[in-house]
């Protein structure tokens, strides 16, 4: 007989016992690493730049987060493990181009509880970016009406509204005599779709590698000295504090800066 989905105290034990993770118990897509994991069944992954959050909708892909089914509309991962069928909430989501932190959770219980404190923007997020220029405040915050779509099938647009999207930003690092190239704290206030992205557009410092809102010129400037085509957004930290059987609990998840960071702002420029 096949055990249900939500068996989730089992589960929990396979993946935080580190001889059945490296034998492949939980289906982690393409360089996919487990960062943390909790009794209550919230899931921590670090997510590398170039694999989806979930499978394409119209075809198969073996460069999503897990090596599983998914179902679209209940945002859900299944597989099977012997006579035991597995399921995996996506909670939030990075965009293909993007790397860092991405959660999921293991019981439909647990998912609910924090996509309402995602909803309520209570999640505190950070963000790192490199960007172009150098901003002329080292801290700042950023305030702007974004466009949301809301789309029908064949992506025909059913309605658009202006929202507001909030981040607040801090420099981190300017390299001296490299290249005219910004590393950006960015703690997003809100949650928009694409608004990190957008936000460092519109004040004037694209994100490196962007190829949707970024710097053409610059990206193709950036890949000749560098050799790094990777979009340079990654998801730093979550942080979340949630109620859960009368008491208040604490999740933190961190992920390491890309080594393709640190190479982009050792290029030196050459003197002419």
């Amino acid at each position: 007989m096949l055990v249900p989905c939500g068996d989730t105290i089992e589960f929990f034990r396979m993946i935080t016992n580190p001889h059945i993770t490296k034998a492949g118990e939980l289906p982690l897509g393409p360089g996919v690493r487990l960062l943390s994991a909790n009794s209550h069944g919230l899931v921590a992954l670090d997510k590398p730049a170039g694999i989806l959050s979930h499978p394409n909708q119209s075809q198969a892909s073996k460069r999503a987060l897990l090596n599983a089914e998914y179902n679209y509309d209940a945002e859900l991962y299944t597989w099977q493990q012997g006579a035991v069928e597995h399921c995996a909430w996506l909670v939030n989501r990075l965009d293909s181009p993007t790397s860092g932190v991405i959660l999921l959770a293991l019981n439909e219980s647990i998912n609910r509880t924090i996509k309402q404190l995602f909803s309520r923007h209570k999640v505190h997020k950070v963000y790192y970016a490199l960007v172009k220029r150098v901003p002329s405040e080292l801290v700042g915050s950023w305030n702007d009406r974004l466009i949301k779509r809301t789309y029908g099938s064949h992506k025909r647009i059913l309605s658009e509204q202006m929202v507001s999207a909030k981040t607040r930003y801090e420099v981190q690092k300017v390299p001296i005599g490299g290249l005219p190239v910004t590393l950006l704290k960015l703690m997003p206030l809100t949650g928009r779709t694409h608004q990190l992205r957008i936000q460092c557009q519109k004040h004037r410092h694209p994100i490196i590698g962007d190829r949707t809102y970024g710097s053409f010129s610059f990206n193709k400037e950036m890949v000749i000295k560098t050799g790094e085509k990777r979009m340079m957004l990654h998801a730093g930290k979550i942080s979340i504090r949630y109620l859960w059987d009368g008491r208040m609990h604490t999740f933190h998840a961190e992920s390491t800066l890309p080594e393709a960071f640190n190479t982009v702002m050792r290029v030196r420029n050459k003197l002419a």
